[in-house]
């Protein structure tokens, strides 16, 4: 190899090696029953030893049977969250409030009190949780519909949770879900606008439930008519279709970690289906049982923005026996 050609393949492999501008985690669905809670506890531990420009929890604090409607499980996960060196961001999950009630094991809890309670507790700030904090826009009415920017990527959260996101059950739950929709709508556009007019190179989106009911597994035994997530799902592949760079969609909600391309995705005997929207990808995070989180790392010269690692909590592994 001639010298000038090895100084170019030196250069090249020394890109290749570069390290990321930035990393951060991303967990959610954690702490199912009070035998898990050490296993919650080793989580935030590893996520607390790295070097991490901030932690998202993407809902559910538990669930309703081992407390997730209850201002104690509460008051834990918000000294767990405060506790983090990371700036910590959090949307919530089904189980934190549209479950709080009789049928999904939680009596004497009604939803649309706990969803205020929920709004008072965690999101009473312009900043972040954690020891170190982040500023952030809150969407008005909604305090839990947040965004910001960093490293030229545009990030905000959307409240959209399991449990066909509050529609179907009641009266007063069809009407919440409604006026949220409308919001999560807008706040959607915003978020988008926002990117286009920073020239952002990527959107990350933040939200609990699973929109994808197509590709297994569903959480709540599959998809429920009328769908609390179909405006929500069309309306995110106008915005990232428009956008034309990387769009990526974190979720929790159906326990199996993830990562693909569900968005646009309609099969066709023959093969001669639309194919997935190439510049959208959908991850999801670890759940109970497996209590785990994923790394994100930003690099520059990734034309994909993102690359998404699983980290297994080593406390957490189950060991079995062939």
């Amino acid at each position: 190899m001639r010298p000038r050609a090895l100084a170019a393949a030196v250069l090249l492999a020394g890109c290749a090696q570069a390290p990321p501008e930035m990393a951060f985690a991303l967990i959610g669905d954690l702490g199912y029953t009070r035998e898990q809670e050490p296993m919650v506890d080793r989580v935030f531990a590893d996520l607390n030893r790295e070097r991490l420009a901030f932690v998202v929890h993407d809902g559910d604090l538990g669930s309703p049977p081992n407390g997730s409607c209850t201002n104690e499980l509460w008051t834990r996960r918000l000294a767990q969250f405060q506790a983090s060196p990371h700036p910590l961001i959090y949307t919530p999950g089904d189980n934190e409030w549209t479950d709080c009630h009789a049928d999904e094991g939680a009596p004497g809890y009604e939803p649309s009190e706990r969803l205020a309670a929920l709004r008072r507790t965690f999101f009473a700030s312009d900043r972040s949780l954690g020891q170190r904090t982040l500023a952030l826009t809150r969407q008005p009415g909604y305090p839990e519909n947040v965004r910001w920017s960093m490293g030229d990527i545009t990030f905000f959260t959307l409240h959209v949770v399991g449990s066909n996101n509050n529609r179907g059950r009641t009266r007063d739950g069809d009407a919440e879900y409604a006026a949220r929709t409308v919001a999560n709508l807008a706040w959607m556009r915003e978020g988008f606008a926002a990117a286009r007019s920073s020239a952002s190179r990527a959107v990350m989106v933040f939200q609990q439930a699973n929109i994808f009911p197509q590709f297994p597994p569903f959480p709540g035994g599959g998809p429920k008519e009328p769908s609390g997530y179909t405006e929500l799902r069309e309306a995110l592949e106008r915005e990232a279709i428009a956008f034309h760079r990387p769009v990526v969609l974190v979720h929790g909600d159906s326990h199996y970690f993830r990562v693909d391309k569900p968005l646009g995705f309609r099969p066709a005997r023959g093969g001669a289906g639309a194919p997935s929207l190439e510049n959208f990808t959908r991850v999801e995070t670890f759940g109970a049982p497996n209590h785990h989180w994923v790394q994100v790392l930003v690099s520059r010269d990734d034309p994909n923005v993102f690359t998404f690692r699983p980290r297994l909590v080593e406390g957490n592994i189950q060991r079995r026996s062939p």
